[in-house]
């Protein structure tokens, strides 16, 4: 159908039919992602449903947050001793505040920095 030489008619059909495919390809792709998120996100709701029953329980599970914390405050305190030198009972930590306000794209931006 096409020759050695092109013409700007035959060109453009080759142009628009190479651009349709790669449209077609694109939707085609699109539409199988979406496919397999319902398809995940069926598969996930039923394993959320028990851990919704069970709602009530996290309540008893404090007491073991403050064995993570006390473990916490000696790990911080050694570290600061070893950092500065001195014994840990030369000073007392009072309070631990986490800093969590960076956003997740700033801790991207932050980590992808270092590589």
């Amino acid at each position: 159908m096409f020759g050695e030489n092109l013409t700007l008619g035959q060109a453009s059909i080759v142009a628009l039919f190479s651009i349709t495919v790669v449209f077609l390809v694109l939707l085609a792709i699109s539409y199988l992602i979406r496919l397999i998120a319902v398809i995940v996100t069926s598969i996930q709701k039923p394993k959320e449903a028990p851990a919704a029953k069970s709602a009530p329980a996290p309540a008893a599970e404090e007491p073991a947050e403050t064995e993570d914390d006390s473990h916490l405050v000696a790990v911080i305190t050694a570290a600061v001793a070893s950092y500065l030198g001195k014994d840990s009972s030369s000073f007392v930590v009072k309070s631990i505040t986490p800093l969590n306000t960076e956003s997740d794209w700033s801790r991207l931006s932050r980590t992808s920095a270092l590589h």
